[in-house]
């Protein structure tokens, strides 16, 4: 299940904890734990892949928020224009499978109880159905800053606004309103067809943004020019209270939505935190987040203290004492105490002004592992930096050195310089600034080539991303135990940097990454040699369980897929792992046709008398290059090797519909177009030509094109190969178990599990009983 965390709410009601800058879902609330961290922690158990909705400028807070949670799966949709939580939730919903269940939770809310686990099983059978799940919390008041849910059993009835106090009273009398928590769970096809149906105008102006939208990375930037047709529209307005499909669950949770300190310290228990004394006081809450000062209180009732670093409030308890009215009364006067937390956020790390006057500046900085402040420059002011913990490699001027805890280094006015931190834990500084001007308004930013971050790993395991197209079976998680929640699972995606299903490093230091970004970590050097003239990274390998017949499709070649697709074509090899008895492949055309014939012939349903329908066996090998129509037919497991490339244009498909009775889509104008229609002679190949049988194992060649180059091994006892700086290395096991090492890491591995090797003068052995394809470029 997916987790999208809706983290983009700004204001600054719990000043001065929060700021206009920092604002309340980030935090600390209890134990240094920040409210987003807590939504992420309690749902761990439940999510395989966190997405956070979030603004753009809280980008790196929430990266640091992040680095507590090693090797979990994220990635962050950043948006410039907030467009309120209806669209968020979409945009995110479109980059899933249909089949995918979508767990949306609010950041900025405290839940806790043991019932919350049951909660969520309850949803997600609900979720299976169909529903679109919200969760309902019983009033423990007559709130008037919650919306209310009007529901009979798991009927919702209706939603009703945040009420006046008479309303409220009423609802909480009729004991048939729950209040809104504002989290749902749901499937992802569900909603967007749900959506599409109730708002289209959403949908569409979502489905269109989305297109220009590049998913590659765990960033992702939803720029306000592509966001801009987009209507600003609330989960509840858009959908919730349009849908038949809706169903709540009544949550038996400890449940607080931290709308303001009043909220807030119904929560907070006094003496949580330390350097707190309180003295004969009655109803006081005291917020110390300060480590160097303490707060006594005496005699007092009905109080709420907040002491920070560099801001204390005091005010009566109550839902009143409201702090907007202050901040904008006084924001000209004090703006950088409303503005702004004490802690700075980049993406290198943090910085802390520890001291400052009009001529100095003192900040500690620092900087997470393996990042880099790049190279830059002062004209206006000189530094001076001295290492208070780690190993700092410093460039200054044209001279690189390491620098270690006690040492210190000048840097002169005008002088360009950056700082790295090669290791594995924190890099702190203390930075003591002279001169003119103190402000980041005094940095000159200088262009450079990026660096690739120096790895020690040789080797990664990968996770793949799962398929659900209407034609798979179950072989992949019956078979493979592939950890995957969807009732049937088409395609495994083994090892993928392309957009539309990027595989998931599994192991080392940068597990939970996606592999294009993990690509980009280690640099195009690590590629090989040979990868240099792609502009991406060349290869995709899948698996793929047909329990029903593909579509008849075909593929274009690079040129007219780069001029009409702005991605490469598609040339592709099949290695069949089973199939039952009877199973057959289409490829070609048995006779020369024209592009009218063709187009009669689909139209007609007879597109299938003129294609070579081969019957396959298990071990088989099929090359099917750009241009050529086929289809792979019902009852096949296979193995795929091809081009980074999802450019398919399907050109046939028994006029089948999805599960929502859409059809799908043909691309008879561009297929007619690509495909080779000249008649194609099957040329049977005895496998035992290719084959060389070796002490230990046989090696036999599968194919090669100028992308890549496929090599299947059958290991008896061991085998050890040597790779070099020309290419990668791709391996994909296909039968049995065994163990796999490079350099000085190793792994145990059975059928279906992949592997990425960088270039290098290295070896790499292989040893048990198995069989595995290695490809390289």
């Amino acid at each position: 299940m997916k987790c999208i965390v809706l983290a983009g709410g700004k204001g600054n009601s719990l000043w001065p904890l929060s700021r206009e800058n920092y604002p309340k879902q980030f935090m600390d609330i209890k134990n240094n734990r920040s409210l987003f961290q807590e939504s992420i922690a309690r749902n761990i158990p439940f999510c395989d892949e966190f997405i956070i909705s979030t603004h753009e400028a809280y980008h790196f807070i929430v990266e640091n928020q992040m680095k507590d949670f090693q090797g979990l799966r994220y990635r962050c949709f950043l948006e410039e224009e907030r467009k309120k939580t209806a669209p968020a939730i979409a945009m995110i919903c479109m980059c899933f499978s249909p089949s995918e269940q979508v767990f949306v939770v609010s950041s900025d809310q405290i839940i806790e109880g043991e019932n919350y686990k049951d909660t969520i099983i309850q949803a997600q059978a609900l979720a299976r159905d169909g529903a679109i799940v919200t969760f309902g919390m019983k009033p423990e008041g007559p709130r008037t800053d919650y919306g209310y849910i009007h529901y009979s059993g798991e009927q919702v009835l209706a939603f009703k606004e945040k009420p006046g106090s008479d309303e409220a009273e009423n609802y909480v009398k009729a004991g048939d309103y729950l209040w809104n928590s504002g989290n749902f769970l749901f499937r992802a096809g569900d909603f967007l067809q749900e959506l599409k149906r109730v708002t289209p105008e959403v949908y569409w102006s979502c489905y269109e943004c989305m297109r220009h939208v590049d998913i590659s990375s765990r960033n992702i930037q939803l720029q306000k020019y592509f966001t801009k047709d987009i209507p600003a529209i609330s989960m509840e307005h858009a959908v919730l209270e349009k849908s038949h499909l809706v169903r709540v669950v009544k949550s038996d949770v400890l449940w607080y939505d931290v709308g303001d300190l009043s909220r807030l310290s119904d929560y907070a228990k006094a003496g949580d935190d330390e350097g707190v004394i309180e003295n004969d006081c009655q109803g006081v809450t005291v917020i110390n987040r300060t480590g160097d000062r303490l707060v006594v209180t005496n005699g007092l009732n009905d109080t709420v203290i907040i002491n920070t670093e560099d801001a204390v409030y005091v005010s009566k308890k109550s839902p009143e004492s409201d702090i907007k009215d202050i901040i904008q009364k006084y924001h000209s006067q004090y703006g950088k105490y409303f503005e702004n937390h004490h802690i700075f956020y980049r993406q290198w790390g943090t910085y802390e002004v520890l001291e400052e006057t009009s001529y100095f500046k003192v900040r500690k900085v620092t900087l997470y592992p393996g990042k880099t402040h790049r190279l830059h420059k002062h004209d206006l002011r000189s530094e001076q930096w001295i290492v208070a913990r780690g190993v700092a490699t410093i460039t200054l001027g044209r001279e690189t050195k390491e620098y270690r805890e006690k040492d210190s280094v000048y840097i002169p006015i005008g002088v360009e310089h950056s700082i790295s931190n090669y290791e594995d834990d924190e890099l702190v500084i203390i930075e003591v600034a002279i001169g003119e001007m103190l402000s980041d308004e005094d940095s000159v930013t200088i262009a450079e080539k990026n660096k690739a971050l120096r790895l020690n790993s040789s080797i990664i395991k990968l996770e793949p991303a799962f398929k659900d197209y209407l034609w798979g079976g179950t072989k992949l998680k019956d078979i493979y135990h592939k950890k995957c929640d969807y009732d049937i699972v088409a395609e495994s995606w083994e090892l993928s940097a392309h957009k539309d299903g990027q595989s998931t490093v599994a192991s080392g230091r940068f597990k939970g990454m996606l592999f294009g970004d993990y690509l980009k970590k280690i640099g195009r050097e690590a590629l090989g040699w040979k990868s240099q003239a792609f502009e991406r990274f060349p290869i995709l390998v899948k698996i793929i369980d047909a329990k029903q017949s593909l579509s008849i499709q075909v593929h274009p070649d690079d040129e007219f897929a780069l001029r009409e697709e702005n991605e490469y074509g598609k040339n592709e090899m099949w290695h069949i792992m089973d199939c039952e008895p009877g199973s057959f492949i289409y490829y070609g055309v048995n006779r020369s046709l024209t592009k009218e014939e063709l187009r009669r012939r689909v139209e007609n349903n007879t597109v299938l008398e003129v294609l070579n329908k081969i019957e396959v066996h298990k071990g088989d090998t099929f090359f099917v290059d750009a241009g050529t129509i086929h289809a792979i037919g019902a009852g096949i497991l296979l193995c795929e090797i091809q081009q980074n490339s999802n450019c398919t244009y399907r050109l046939y498909d028994y006029d089948r519909r999805d599960k929502y009775g859409n059809p799908r889509e043909l691309h008879l104008e561009k297929a007619q177009e690509v495909s080779n229609l000249n008649s194609r002679e099957i040329q049977s190949v005895d496998a035992s030509e290719k084959m060389t049988v070796c002490n230990g194992y046989e090696e036999e060649i599968l194919g090669s094109c100028k992308y890549f180059e496929s090599r299947k091994y059958q290991v008896y006892t061991e085998i050890e190969f040597a790779m070099n700086d020309a290419s990668f290395c791709s391996i994909i096991i296909i039968e049995g178990e065994g163990m796999i090492r490079c350099d000085n890491e190793s792994f145990k591995f059975s059928a279906a599990d992949s592997f990425f090797i960088p270039a290098g003068q290295r070896k790499v052995l292989v040893r048990g009983k198995c069989s595995f394809i290695k490809t390289h470029v």
